[in-house]
């Protein structure tokens, strides 16, 4: 089997013996991921006794076996998936990111370059008022998305309507979504926003921090309000850019497995990089998209610096996985293996990790923009005036549940 690991990116190879020509296919998929979960599940020990012969495929298997109590990530895809999703950052879609508001109003709350709703001049901060002249709502959201193409009429910020056809298409992912300097009274504040950690995320960074140092950036904020994570070792490089110059050699966080894999236990360290800026102090932006990766560049970094969270908890993913895969079969396996924690030895922010300043997703307006509540809220901060809670109560829950959206 061949692994590789996420939250990606160290492959090993282990062959597993037994394999016969004339076994059906999932039948030996079956039979390797038993033999997967039995060593490097992280809650081996709390899986049933089950038959695997017994399960049609691997699919309805893995959901026998995971802990539910606390597993909620463990999954299996094919290994086309995983790889066009991690490595070449693409996926089939419209390319956007969409949330309702609490009276039920669906907002674009991001969207690619790539998307082919982009060269209409859709932005975030427009609202899908329809899809195919029917309504949009919480209950039929997903059926009206089901489709390889729709009719989107939208609402734009100058509250004119626009119809918009799409198709669905292969939509190659930039992470960070906008940068911008602020001349501001305290310091020049770098901010930017990061979608997530996959392939281009590290050139894009780059790029980004380039702009940073040019700048003078004294203080920075990364809006993470959508990240859901990615390659450990792609965040840590954020964190070398955050705080390599402080921080240089130190241990950003553990790789912590069951009792079987204890061998496998190691750290990553924060590195200084070209572009390291010399911070004292960073501030995130969150909400309970902001999971996994995002939450180990966060708790990573508290032992070594000031980190200031402003608008909503995290999700509480502190586990990462392993992807497994085989020549003789096209399933990847996912579990969970490992436990993240940091140079402290804290981490199992199951419930999330909180917020030191609320507030609230303003998904009416642009990124960037400084009344946005959650921008606002940080700039505040760095100003010397924290506020216990800004903006007008939005509700948001990011819909529909799309890879990569």
């Amino acid at each position: 089997m061949k692994k590789a690991i996420f939250l990606i990116t160290i492959a090993i190879l282990a062959n597993f013996a037994g394999c016969k020509k004339d076994e059906n296919e999932n039948e030996f998929a079956n039979q390797q991921l038993m033999q997967v979960m039995d060593q490097w599940y992280l809650w081996y020990d709390k899986m049933p006794d089950v038959k695997p012969e017994n399960y049609p495929s691997p699919v309805e298997l893995l959901d026998k076996l995971i802990y539910k109590e606390l597993d909620k990530w463990s999954y299996i895809t094919t290994k086309q998936e995983l790889e066009a999703y991690y490595n070449d950052a693409e996926y089939i879609g419209y390319g956007i990111g969409m949330a309702f508001d609490s009276t039920n109003d669906l907002w674009i709350t991001f969207i690619f370059d790539d998307s082919p709703l982009k060269p209409f001049g859709v932005e975030r901060g427009w609202k899908i008022y329809a899809i195919n002249d029917i309504i949009v709502s919480p209950y039929n959201i997903n059926s009206l998305l089901s489709s390889n193409s729709a009719t989107f009429r939208l609402i734009n910020q100058q509250q004119e309507q626009v119809l918009v056809e799409a198709s669905k298409q292969a939509v190659t992912m930039n992470t960070v979504l906008m940068d911008t300097v602020y001349t501001n009274q305290a310091a020049n504040i770098g901010y930017f926003v990061l979608k997530g950690f996959v392939g281009p995320t590290i050139d894009e960074l780059n790029v980004t921090f380039a702009k940073f140092v040019e700048s003078n950036v004294a203080e920075v904020i990364v809006d993470l309000r959508y990240n859901g994570g990615g390659s450990i070792f792609t965040a840590s490089h954020l964190a070398n850019l955050l705080a390599g110059s402080i921080a240089n050699g130190k241990v950003l966080g553990t790789f912590a497995h069951n009792d079987k894999q204890e061998q496998e236990n190691s750290s990553i360290l924060i590195e200084q990089s070209i572009n390291s800026l010399p911070l004292s102090r960073v501030i995130f932006i969150t909400t309970q998209n902001s999971a996994s990766a995002s939450e180990l560049v966060i708790n990573g970094l508290a032992p070594h610096m000031e980190v200031v969270l402003v608008g909503q908890n995290t999700y509480g993913k502190p586990v990462g996985m392993y992807s497994f895969t085989h020549p003789s079969f096209d399933w990847a396996f996912v579990p969970i293996c490992f436990r993240f924690l940091n140079a402290n030895a804290e981490g199992d922010y199951y419930n999330g990790i909180p917020v030191d300043i609320e507030a609230n997703d303003g998904i009416s307006y642009s990124f960037g923009d400084i009344n946005e509540p959650s921008l606002a809220a940080a700039i505040e901060y760095i100003n010397g005036r924290t506020l216990p809670k800004v903006g007008a109560p939005i509700e948001t829950n990011t819909l529909p549940k799309q890879k990569g959206l």
